[in-house]
């Protein structure tokens, strides 16, 4: 299998990147965060996607760490060669594992196949994606190798059925923390836990036997005490009855003094009730009564108080007078001011248009005035006229001599054309002045009539504005004559101060006389009001057979004070007269004279009750101590029970667990010893792999390291087969990166995949670094190698 290109969209911090690769050893000699590890992340993340685990978190992080740094689509391309066949892998990468796309194209015909799915990785390669960074992805600080599920059937030759040797890590690791949570050993092992409670209960019980012999006894006692008890109850029933007879007589003697009580109380609410005969000697006034009196009570001082706000001064009373007298004849309505206010108002715009209308025919006058008298001459064109007449007389001259004299015959023609053209040229002359003079006398008619239009244009606005100046001033005369005459009926002349102003003053006058007249009449109402009301409380006094002075309120209130005193008084003696009858029925009053002698007093029977009572308690308190101590032992005997059912089921689970765990236990041995059998198979190429790729990084051809069949390194030091992580991290490199293309021989014999070196040998020496260039020289005719570093000192090329 061979890599042979890929194009990178976005991914972490590269973006829109190609490259090329070729067979053998690809170098990328890259500075520090250039995207080295970047790009070997993108190789396998192509083939396998983001790890969906989240066991350990690394799904988000790592989905999270590479995306772009610059935004854009998340993924790219890869082109590879498999099996004969070329195709191009390509994703890009949602949020989650559902959002991510995956394609894979045949690049022979173009076109998108399904030779593979999105798991593409694990079926070329036969290892899921942390069997794949364990193998053939080797990268820096990370060359220790190890075991897994996967990589041991890959060895195993088990590809097409991987389940059991997949499950052997998961199958171990189910059956060792079940062993650990049965473990008899274990503090937290479960079959410990039930050793130290059975043990716990068997010592417990050993302490119940005591409680078992107390509870005998405590019964015994018990019933002793109640026989005592029953034997007090027989006593106590005769001092009892003796105690009935006893109370029976005090009962009688209570009543005779209770009735007693009763009628002296009777009599006492009857003279209180006579008391009050001179008080009303006629009917007592109901609450109803009282109550409207009252309010016209309060109603007196509210009338008292109007009439204190509304009644006048003596300024106010003389203005009232003077503006009744003012408003004797007429008094002006609102709207008939407000509509000589909106004349005035009107009045005003008048005046303001006729201004207008001045100024408007001051300036057409002025236009009239500025204006000339046009040029009315016409132009004769006199010399015109000569030249014309000139020419057609030197014509005509012309013509005849040349006909009348022989001498000129010979020059008859020239002659005859010259006169030809001399009259001609003089008929044109007239012809044109003709046509020019016709035109200027047009020219002048025109403006004549030009004239005379303007003429008109200007006269007739001035007649308008003669007009308009003539009906406006009709109509201010009139609001003036109108207004005159309303102000006057008020004694108020406009000539004195601005009419609207009178207007506005009229108005003011108007509604004080209005507000004081209503303040008039409403005293008079309220002062007619309170003298009703007054003398109708009086009157009310005067029926209840009470004067109340000047004090109205506290007559009324005295007076209803007494009527509340008389229902009470009333109202007691009914109760005390019906407390007698009820008394009178529910006793037989010939009865308490009947009365039955006992030799003991009440207090005599109630002491000796009382000594009875105190024994019985005693014995009750004994009794019930009695029961609590049998209640405590009978839960300890319930608590026996349980624990010796509880100790029962503990022995039977602890017998089941123990098969349990000796199964489980057996189970785990074979599994291991399968396993071992299993990986000896593949135990002599990867020896062999292993010590070919030791001696070439080191040079030592002694065998001293054991591989084991947990694919485990062991190194001999001092004598000892040692573990490699006690080693220095250089040389646990080095037997790592050794193991690894080991494995990667033993997986892959025949198609051999790429290899991804994500710059290793950071921690060799300068030695160990030659002789890798030799291992690259060895393996990149069998492999195609992704080498990745950073600095000089580890180019292939310097290693050379």
């Amino acid at each position: 299998m061979k890599l042979r290109s890929c194009h990178i969209d976005n991914f972490g911090k590269l973006s829109d990147l190609h490259l090329e690769f070729q067979d053998g050893v690809n170098l990328f000699h890259e500075p520090n965060a250039w995207g080295k590890s970047t790009l070997a992340a993108f190789l396998r993340v192509m083939f396998y996607g983001f790890d969906s685990k989240r066991e350990s978190g690394l799904f988000d992080k790592e989905r999270v760490v590479f995306r772009p740094w610059q935004g854009g689509t998340y993924g790219g391309e890869l082109d590879f060669s498999y099996q004969g066949k070329e195709y191009r892998i390509s994703r890009t990468f949602g949020k989650t594992e559902k959002t991510d796309v995956f394609h894979l194209y045949d690049l022979s015909t173009n076109l998108e196949c399904h030779d593979f799915s999105s798991e593409i990785g694990s079926e070329i390669f036969g290892l899921d994606s942390a069997s794949f960074k364990r193998s053939a992805f080797i990268a820096q600080n990370d060359c220790e190798c190890c075991s897994t599920d996967a990589i041991n059937a890959k060895l195993g030759n088990l590809v097409e059925n991987t389940n059991d040797i997949n499950n052997f890590e998961t199958a171990q690791k189910k059956i060792h923390d079940r062993m650990n949570k049965l473990s008899p050993d274990r503090a937290t092992g479960s079959m410990k836990k039930r050793t130290n409670m059975i043990t716990l209960l068997t010592e417990e019980l050993r302490g119940y036997d005591a409680a078992e012999a107390s509870y005998k006894k405590i019964t015994e006692k018990l019933t002793e005490k109640q026989e005592q008890r029953k034997e007090l109850a027989g006593i106590r029933d005769q001092y009892a009855k003796a105690l009935q007879v006893a109370s029976e007589e005090s009962r009688r003697e209570g009543i005779k003094q209770a009735y007693a009580a009763i009628l002296q109380e009777e009599q006492e609410k009857k003279e209180a009730l006579d008391a009050f005969a001179d008080v009303f000697p006629g009917q007592v006034p109901q609450d109803e009564e009282f109550a409207k009196q009252n309010q016209d009570v309060q109603m007196l001082g509210v009338l008292k108080t109007t009439l204190f706000n509304l009644g006048l001064t003596e300024e106010e009373e003389n203005r009232l007078q003077e503006l009744g007298d003012k408003f004797e004849n007429q008094i002006p309505s609102e709207e008939k001011i407000t509509e000589m206010e909106k004349e005035q108002e009107r009045f005003a715009k008048l005046k303001e248009e006729k201004t207008q209308l001045e100024t408007k025919m001051s300036y057409f006058e002025a236009m009239a005035m500025k204006r000339e008298e046009p040029d009315y001459t016409v132009k004769n064109r006199l010399p015109m006229m000569i030249c014309g007449i000139i020419l057609l007389v030197i014509g005509a001259a012309g013509g005849v001599l040349s006909f009348l004299l022989p001498q000129v015959h010979k020059f008859f023609l020239p002659l005859l054309a010259v006169s030809v053209v001399a009259a001609v040229a003089g008929i044109v002359l007239l012809v044109v002045r003709k046509v020019q003079v016709s035109k200027e006398e047009e020219k002048v008619r025109a403006l004549r009539v030009q004239h005379l239009e303007e003429e008109r244009k200007l006269r007739g606005p001035v007649e308008e504005i003669q007009k308009t100046m003539e009906e406006a001033s009709k109509e201010a005369s009139r609001i003036e004559q109108e207004t005159k005459h309303f102000l006057e009926q008020y004694q108020m002349v406009p000539g004195e101060k601005d009419a609207r102003t009178c207007l506005y003053e009229l108005r003011s006058q108007l509604q004080e006389y209005e507000r004081l007249r209503s303040r008039a009449g409403k005293s008079d109402a309220a002062r007619q009001e309170f003298e009703r009301k007054q003398n109708s409380l009086l009157a009310f006094g005067k029926e209840a057979g009470m004067d109340f002075g000047e004090d109205l309120a506290a007559g009324i209130s005295q007076l209803q004070m007494k009527a509340t005193e008389y229902r009470i008084a009333q109202k007691a003696y009914a109760e005390a007269r019906k407390k007698r009858e009820l008394f009178e029925q529910e006793h037989n009053m010939k009865e308490l004279a009947a009365v039955e002698k006992c030799p003991y007093s009440l207090d005599e029977l109630n002491s000796m009750i009382r000594d009875v009572d105190e024994r019985s308690e005693d014995i009750r308190e004994a009794i019930e101590q009695y029961h609590h101590q049998l209640e405590d032992l009978q839960d300890q005997l319930d608590i026996r029970d349980e624990k010796e059912q509880q100790l029962s089921i503990c022995r039977q689970e602890q017998e089941e667990e123990q098969h349990l765990y000796e199964t489980l236990r057996l189970t785990g041995e074979f599994l291991q010893n399968a396993k071992e059998q299993f990986s000896a198979r593949y135990l002599g190429p990867i020896e062999n792999g292993f010590g070919k790729y030791y001696t070439l990084l080191t040079g030592d051809k002694e065998k001293d390291w054991m591989v084991d069949a947990n694919i485990e390194v062991q190194m001999k030091e001092q004598g000892e087969m040692r573990e490699t992580k006690w080693l220095s991290a250089g040389y646990q490199d080095l037997l790592g990166i050794c193991m690894r293309l080991a494995l990667v021989d033993a997986m892959y014999p025949k198609e051999k995949p790429f290899l991804v070196l994500d710059d290793p040998f950071v921690n060799l020496d300068e030695e160990k670094m030659a002789h890798g260039n030799e291992l690259f020289g060895k393996i990149s005719g069998e492999y195609q190698i992704l080498y990745f570093t950073c600095h000089a000192s580890r180019n292939i090329e310097n290693a050379k």
